[in-house]
């Protein structure tokens, strides 16, 4: 590796640790480019899903690294104290690569045209406004409920730490290729009942929604991004085939992870 990016969260701290980097990694000889084979995210998870949106599509062969200045930093191996042990692996070691499954989403309009989105953490699905969401929910071109509630959220197994632990859903490690649909709110009652629990779904296996509200507007957030979408035919939810890849410099096993994020170092 020899060219790189910086992505930070925008705080004093994280602009002098990444300017350390650069510095660094400048004088060695590598260079800063747009299409970088390693990106370092110098925050939190919002820096890390704000890096993998602004350099994978441009070249989806990068590798990620996450130097934690932020709150939870579940994508970051590294602490701000240990900097310099980072700099000096990204110049002397070649990193371990690992890669992690994303889910794709594919949107048809009513007019017949198309919008794709491709996520790292989740897509949801949500009403625009107050009002209850009403969708029918397939699986592999079986009809298996109808929806009504406040959202269903799309997660990858990455994801699956993010709001889809919020709302109950299950820790999944990200060495299984699946989705894991969840319930926002769902309704249930004498009159509407949905299964009430997380499904999680494999990469053979394909998720559609089809709103149902008259209008068929749709708030649709991509890893923190909202777009309103309106006169929507279908929603289409899959594994991607594309998978995202991060540079282990040092072991760091995913359970390990989520003890430490969620239930401390003690």
């Amino acid at each position: 590796m020899k060219t790189f990016a910086l992505v930070t969260r925008g705080d004093g701290d994280s602009e002098k640790l990444a300017q350390r980097i650069r510095d660094a990694l400048l004088e060695e000889g590598w260079s800063e480019s747009e299409y970088p084979e390693l990106c370092v995210a110098v925050g939190g998870d919002g820096t890390m899903l704000e890096a993998f949106h602004t350099y994978y599509p441009k070249y989806p062969q990068v590798a990620f690294v996450g130097l934690h200045t932020g709150r939870l930093g579940f994508y970051a191996d590294w602490k701000r104290h240990e900097v310099a042990w980072l700099i000096e692996l990204i110049l002397h070691e070649t990193p371990r690569i690992v890669e992690y499954p994303l889910v794709r989403v594919e949107i048809e309009i009513e007019d017949g045209t198309y919008l794709r989105f491709l996520a790292l953490n989740e897509i949801i699905v949500r009403s625009p406004s107050l009002r209850t969401l009403v969708l029918d929910v397939w699986l592999n071109a079986k009809r298996f409920e109808t929806f009504r509630g406040d959202g269903l959220i799309l997660a990858t197994p990455s994801g699956s730490t993010a709001y889809t632990h919020s709302v109950g859903g299950s820790v999944i490690h990200p060495s299984l290729e699946v989705l894991q649909l969840s319930e926002i709110a769902g309704v249930n009652n004498i009159e509407y009942r949905t299964l009430g629990r997380s499904l999680v779904i494999p990469s053979h296996h394909v998720l559609d929604l089809f709103p149902l509200d008259e209008g068929r507007e749709l708030l649709i957030g991509v890893d923190g991004r909202a777009h309103h979408i309106a006169k929507v035919r279908r929603i289409r939810g899959k594994v991607a085939e594309e998978k995202v890849r991060f540079a282990r410099y040092r072991p760091f096993p995913f359970w390990q992870r989520v003890r430490e994020k969620f239930l401390g170092d003690g």
